[in-house]
């Protein structure tokens, strides 16, 4: 049977948004929304917490997490990647054959939504689920300024209705499922095998700053 570890990354050095991991959404903290809604999914055997946070971690223990990674300093940087932080983590606690990636700052995902991606990264070509969210508007049609003068950035002929146009997508946060061999192998969350977890736009938010927090807040209280 797979054998899945839900890993949740909480850095508590956020510049623009200071201490926005333990912000309150609903009356929770983003980093318990994120624990809760990993285990209401019923699809991971194991839940892990990796922060530099006192706080990320204290709640971490509160909620009886199964493994709390505090992270050594070289991993709580600005320019610390995730996925270093996944494959210390995965190194660390071998024996998953699969890794969610839960960012607390994503805090509309469902357990619904784990639990599809989830069911997507079971095939055997597929090696990485990726949730992603099409442009309304395509990045394609573009405008840039050079000495002043507006010009289009890809060229004219990207100049049509959008519906005439490649679909283009942004990865939202949503969640990231990977099968870990392959993510050990290749070191990246975009590798070869990788198919989308599509998300409507308007019904998701990735938290980097206050404003976005209040979206979050107006968003889950008009959901149908």
């Amino acid at each position: 049977m797979s054998k899945s570890l839900a890993i949740i990354p909480a850095r508590g050095g956020s510049k623009r948004f200071p201490g926005k991991n333990t912000a309150l959404f609903r009356g929770k903290p983003l980093v318990e929304h994120a624990i809760d809604v990993a285990r209401e999914s019923g699809v991971f055997a194991a839940i892990c917490v990796s922060s530099d946070d006192p706080q990320v971690l204290s709640i971490a223990k509160s909620k009886q997490v199964d493994i709390i990674h505090e992270r050594p300093a070289d991993l709580a940087t600005d320019t610390a990647q995730l996925k270093t932080v996944c494959q210390t983590v995965l190194e660390g606690n071998p024996g998953y054959d699969s890794f969610g990636l839960l960012i607390p700052v994503s805090p509309l995902r469902t357990p619904e939504d784990i639990r599809k991606a989830h069911a997507l990264l079971q095939s055997k070509d597929v090696n990485t689920v990726l949730s992603v969210v099409r442009y309304t508007h395509s990045p394609l049609r573009s405008f840039c300024l050079r000495d002043g003068y507006m010009h289009t950035f890809f060229g004219k002929e990207f100049m049509k209705p959008d519906q005439q146009l490649t679909p283009l997508y942004w990865h939202d946060g949503t969640v990231v499922f990977c099968k870990t061999n392959s993510f050990l192998k290749e070191n990246d969350f975009c590798g070869t095998g990788t198919v989308p977890y599509e998300v409507e736009p308007g019904v998701s938010v990735n938290i980097d700053d206050p404003s976005e927090l209040l979206l979050a807040e107006f968003l889950a209280s008009h959901s149908v």
